[in-house]
């Protein structure tokens, strides 16, 4: 029994508050496809640091990946997709180079800023009107791919390219939710290779998986049936405060 109280390593506090960041990151992710990162890595870094938060955002992505992959691969646009992913598989390990070389004020600070940014640009309503194909395509997954390494919040460099797609919703969800799942398996491996996934970010993998599982299955349920104005708003309006903070502190 000591044993097993010794690897409890939170207090009350840090366990409810990393509960129900982990719970809004899943909801988020079942419902858009893709926003865990930019929940759950900025209040996580307060609890944790950033290296920390990011390692188990990924890691707790991976399975919510296993979770919406299935159903979303037989709708994917592959054309489109496919350039995408071998960018984000390209440029994943220098994001992650620089996650763990830079001091982690600093990157707390990035992280902030690039989900201020992608809030910003998201109410902004702006979407990608320019060329698709190849090029194009290999450059946004390199960019999602750099800055989900770094920062675990390049989806919406991914979202902006791929909601040009003229497509109805479900099949534009596919599409994120396919090319986000290379992103976030890329970025795990590439943090288990520069050793940043210690037993204390596994503990917290295992301890938040089920309710991560949980959450992700309570918001595809949402998507079906709640409309996204509002809900897309509200989250948001968080995180534009969430961010504000962070830059504050």
């Amino acid at each position: 029994m000591q044993f097993l109280s010794s690897l409890w390593i939170y207090t009350p506090l840090e366990f409810a508050l990393a509960l129900a960041t982990v719970m809004a990151g899943g909801i988020v992710r079942g419902y858009t496809g893709f926003g865990s990162g930019l929940v759950m890595v900025p209040l996580l870094a307060l609890l944790w640091g950033p290296v920390e938060a990011l390692a188990t955002m990924t890691g707790l992505g991976t399975f919510a990946t296993l979770q919406l992959i299935p159903r979303a691969i037989p709708l994917t646009n592959w054309r489109d997709v496919g350039p995408m992913v071998a960018g984000s598989l390209a440029l994943t390990p220098a994001g992650t180079a620089l996650l763990v070389s830079l001091d982690p004020v600093i990157v707390k600070k990035i992280i902030a800023t690039l989900v201020l940014v992608a809030t910003l640009i998201t109410m902004s309503g702006w979407v990608y009107r320019g060329p698709r194909g190849l090029v194009p395509g290999f450059i946004s997954g390199g960019l999602t791919g750099l800055i989900n390494g770094l920062a675990g919040v390049g989806g919406p460099a991914t979202v902006l390219y791929l909601m040009a797609i003229p497509g109805e919703a479900q099949a534009q969800r596919a599409n994120i939710v396919s090319a986000m799942a290379f992103v976030t398996i890329s970025v795990f491996v590439a943090m288990i290779f520069a050793g940043v996934v210690t037993p204390r970010v596994i503990t917290h993998i295992a301890v938040f998986l089920i309710p991560s599982i949980f959450s992700v299955w309570l918001g595809v349920k949402m998507f079906h049936v709640l409309p996204s104005k509002h809900f897309k708003t509200l989250v948001l309006w968080f995180l534009v405060a969430i961010s504000v903070m962070i830059l504050a502190a």
